[in-house]
């Protein structure tokens, strides 16, 4: 009985243990394969990328793209380029500086770069933002 219960105890630990595993080991390759950032190792292993235009060109092309579901019918829709917190401007932005000049990629959809990033206006659509971050977070 007592041998029953034992292994009863530990299946219940391998069980119980087990989806925390899997989440952690889940959450890494998630991070790992983000469609929303860059990191600096991917941006630097771009064989033979002139700017960052031809970074994310090559390694996220759909951050460059407007859908038509993005699009406004009454303003100019685009997607805009922040490096930290200053908004340098459209996409074209990324062919004027090269791979060793950020440090990580993000990507922010049209709602949530409008709603947290400074410096957008009523007078544009954003459909979506790709901000340079130039140093690691502190």
């Amino acid at each position: 009985m007592r041998k029953r219960i034992r292994g009863s105890v530990v299946l219940a630990m391998v069980l119980i243990g087990f989806p925390t595993a899997c989440a952690s080991t889940r959450e890494r390759t998630d991070e790992a394969t983000r469609s929303d950032v860059l990191t600096r190792a991917e941006i630097m292993s771009t064989e033979g990328a002139r700017n960052l235009h031809d970074v994310v060109q090559r390694l996220r092309p759909r951050w460059l793209i407007t859908r038509a579901e993005d699009r406004s019918f009454s303003m100019e829709t685009g997607i805009v380029v922040y490096q930290d917190q200053a908004m340098l401007g459209d996409v074209d932005t990324l062919r004027q500086l090269g791979p060793s000049s950020a440090y990580e990629l993000r990507y922010l959809d049209g709602a949530t770069a409008t709603s947290t990033l400074p410096g957008i206006g009523s007078g544009r659509h954003i459909a979506g933002a790709i901000i340079i971050v130039t140093r690691p977070d502190r």
